[in-house]
């Protein structure tokens, strides 16, 4: 695959101490541009950081401190990117924290007390997703298009293929998942006519850090994404490519895209339409 060229562009990348952030932070560096790496692991994330300029040989990227959850973290993180570079052609929203009991496990004899169900997941991998998201579109509305791509910029979300096929070992991170492959879609509908572009890379397991070994060891090699194959998928979107609201899918070494519509989705198209349209005019979005 011919990449798109970045060489120049300014990247901002959530999660970027390990896993898919730091490889991406990694071969964005090596093709020319700078990143903006944040994570909650602020050493980690600095060391990461230090070992890319040393081998670049230059101050390509900067680490800062940033709890997704938190909003005013992203935009401190941002600040000091643009304070640094001048401006943030791509966020990639791709930090995430994997299952967490949400509620007790089902057991029909118990006597213990209702408790309030564990929202972390949810918090770290939608929430914390869609407070870059909105950052992102914040800052694409308020800087000039890249003189070289002709977008303002553009929007990668890091989702699961667990997001396309729910499993029910992992109902909250499905759910997160799922969140976010909706989300890409009415986004990218939106921002498509405004210099804008979303996207979405949905993997199956791939061997980061942050996959135990013992665990990808039960999956046959033809079954785990090659960490490379994700990465590359992820810069396939970036600089001139007009490509907008794909969810692309990978396991093992083949990618495709997830489409929406099926038979019944075109049975209902001139109503749902219908019905977007009109809310979207209700919330303002148009006229």
């Amino acid at each position: 695959m011919t990449l798109p060229e970045v060489s120049g562009d300014i990247a901002f990348v959530t999660g970027a101490a390990s896993g898919f952030g730091l490889a991406l932070s990694k071969e964005l560096v090596s093709r020319g541009a700078s990143v903006i790496m944040t994570d909650i692991n602020e050493d980690g994330c600095k060391k990461a950081a230090a070992e890319i300029n040393e081998k670049a040989g230059k101050n390509a990227v900067i680490a800062v401190k940033a709890d997704t959850t938190c909003f005013e973290d992203q935009v401190a993180a941002y600040e000091l990117g643009k304070e640094t570079f001048g401006r943030v052609d791509y966020f990639f929203a791709n930090a995430g924290i994997g299952e967490q009991h949400w509620i007790p496990l089902f057991d029909p004899t118990t006597s213990r007390p209702i408790t309030k169900p564990n929202m972390t997941t949810l918090d770290v991998t939608l929430n914390g997703q869609l407070n870059t998201a909105s950052l992102a579109f914040q800052v694409f509305e308020r800087q000039e298009p890249n003189t070289r791509t002709g977008f303002r910029g553009k929007l990668v979300i890091t989702s699961s293929i667990i997001g396309i096929w729910p499993c029910k070992g992992l109902p909250m991170y499905s759910t997160a998942k799922a969140g976010v492959v909706s989300f890409m879609r009415t986004m990218a509908g939106y921002y498509g006519d405004k210099a804008i572009t979303v996207n979405l890379i949905a993997p199956n397991i791939t061997a980061t850090s942050v996959v135990p070994p013992r665990f990808l060891a039960l999956f046959d090699d033809d079954y785990v994404c090659p960490l490379e194959l994700v990465i590359e998928q992820m810069i396939s979107v970036l600089g001139s490519c007009k490509d907008n609201g794909r969810a692309i899918c990978i396991s093992g070494k083949e990618t495709w895209d997830h489409t929406q519509h099926d038979a019944m989705f075109e049975k209902n198209r001139v109503q749902f339409e219908k019905m977007e349209y009109e809310f979207g005019k209700w919330m303002g979005l148009w006229e």
